[in-house]
């Protein structure tokens, strides 16, 4: 199995004048442009003193730039880390004391953010040219100057087999501790193949709005699988419903992924506009994170009339999607809707009780994956690897899951209570944490409640400490310096006690249909 740098020589050779990224910033680059730009600028690196093997930090919005300097470092041999920029400075630190990065690439605007974690790492680097000023900010150079001299000449290629690291992407983790995956280009290329003949009307030139952030690795997995279909990525820094909608007309667009969420900010902007908004070039729109619900399904159907939808469940330690829930599944009235689809293609999957013995078809259980496109352990971390695998190479999801005869999947829980809000994955363990350090806080459990534009918000339970008053706005601000925005929570209850199980153990899904009701 060749590396993903070999997918873009080849694209550049087959379709050099197909549209390969366009941002919201300016830039547009064809195929033959991407590659040349990619080539050097792994040149640049070079000349910086990064090397084969060296993990080099990207901080950065969605950008043709983020793109192309995550290609180049891969060209050079190098493995980009790709860091959530809306995480606290603490959490960077510890972060990067797991990568050990020898250089950052970031946006301008993130320069704060790597004083404060990071005040020691050089080189950094300017991720666009428009972050640039006359001499820019301290100690930062520019990415695009590199391009722009034409002297920067590519190094020598690297050996890329299939079992290569292409990237590293991270996780808090349920104890708090951050986790690190490598993905593999192997893994990764046979996961967008698959993806691409399971939708099989992408063809070169597919307009493909990418939204999602490039972070993730269902954002960076979008792009990826846009690229091997020789497709045209028009990348938006961020997500506005208004803008979303223009573009769509504008563009001509044809494809996008969002949570369902999103979705539903898109319908209501379009019904904002009173439903004039031409959206008749939109063929298909996926989604994960969650099922749609009936009623949100209903209201986009009517919305993007002749778009069909298609909902992606996986997780980035299967580098890859472990089911999909078909257009023709998309009906109101079928309960399948309420799936996350059918197993996909090239994965096993069973369904085990606290003993890890499998339960008959349809019971529920913790769902546990096996297949060639799993990760095979964790970045320099023993531990939560050996944790993370049951007998036999099997995956501990950690979701609770039931499997029907037909091969539908259901989730049905998080077994580590894991909570999504807007596409983002936040674990209470570590909220708890922060909130339990606070002095007026005696006791916190840490629930997603059911939010009409996140999907989920943050909800914490608070027991007082004795004799003090616990505060909410005083409890925010502690936890604005220790946690990203996204980790807040957005509301507070005051109780005198938890509900527990005989063991101790906090009764979360009591919580849970408190905060629904």
């Amino acid at each position: 199995m060749q590396s993903w740098i070999h997918v873009l020589e080849w694209r550049a050779t087959v379709h050099p004048d197909v549209p390969a990224l366009i941002d919201d910033r300016g830039t547009r680059l064809t195929y033959r442009e991407l590659l040349e730009t990619l080539e050097r600028r792994a040149g640049g690196w070079h000349e910086r003193g990064v090397r084969p093997g060296d993990v080099v930090a990207l901080v950065g919005k969605n950008s043709a730039d983020f793109l192309v300097n995550a290609f180049a470092l891969m060209r050079a041999g190098a493995i980009p880390a790709f860091i959530n920029w809306r995480l606290a400075p603490r959490e960077v630190t510890e972060l990067f004391a797991l990568l050990e990065p020898v250089a950052v690439a970031a946006d301008a605007e993130f320069v704060p953010l790597l004083d404060e974690a990071a005040p020691g790492l050089q080189p950094r680097v300017l991720l666009a040219a428009d972050d640039v000023g006359a001499a820019g900010p301290a100690n930062m150079a520019s990415a695009t100057r590199w391009v722009g001299a034409l002297e920067a000449e590519p190094p020598e290629r690297p050996e890329l087999p299939g079992d290569a690291v292409m990237t590293l992407v991270h996780t808090s983790g349920t104890t708090g501790r951050p986790k690190a995956i490598p993905l593999r280009h192997g893994a990764l290329i046979q996961s967008v193949a698959a993806f691409a003949i399971e939708i099989g009307d992408q063809v070169a030139g597919s307009r493909h709005l990418q939204i999602m952030p490039l972070f993730h690795l269902g954002g960076f997995g979008q792009a990826m699988q846009v690229m091997l279909t020789a497709g045209s990525l028009y990348v938006h820094t961020s997500f506005g419903p208004s803008d979303v909608v223009d573009a769509i007309e504008r563009d001509r667009l044809e494809f996008f992924t969002a949570g369902p969420s999103l979705v539903d900010m898109l319908v209501a902007e379009v019904r904002r506009r009173g439903g004039g908004a031409d959206l008749s070039s939109l063929v298909e729109i996926a989604y994960g994170s969650a099922p749609i619900t009936p009623a949100s399904l209903r209201r986009a159907l009517e919305t993007f009339e002749g778009c069909r939808f298609r909902q992606i469940y996986g997780n980035t330690e299967s580098q890859s999607m472990i089911s999909l829930l078909a257009p023709e599944d998309h009906r109101p009235e079928l309960p399948e809707l309420a799936s996350a689809g059918r197993v996909a293609f090239g994965w096993e999957v069973k369904i085990v009780d606290a003993k890890g013995e499998e339960v008959a078809v349809g019971e529920p259980g913790e769902l546990l994956i096996r297949g060639e496109c799993l990760f095979s352990g964790y970045w320099r971390d023993e531990e939560a690897t050996r944790e993370a695998f049951a007998d036999g190479g099997w995956y501990r999801t950690g979701d609770i899951a039931r499997l029907t005869p037909g091969r539908y999947l259901y989730i049905l829980d998080r077994a580590k209570d894991m909570i999504i809000s807007g596409g983002e994955n936040i674990y209470p363990a570590e909220v708890e944490a922060v909130l339990a350090a606070h002095p007026s806080v005696r006791d916190v459990a840490v629930i997603g409640r059911p939010d009409a534009t996140w999907g989920e918000a943050v909800h914490a339970v608070i027991i007082p400490a004795e004799a003090d008053e616990a505060d909410a706005a005083e409890i925010t601000s502690w936890c604005r310096e220790r946690l990203a925005g996204f980790k807040i929570p957005k509301s507070f209850e005051f109780v005198e006690a938890l509900p527990r199980t005989t063991t101790g153990k906090v009764l979360k899904r009591e919580l849970r249909a408190r905060a629904r009701a």
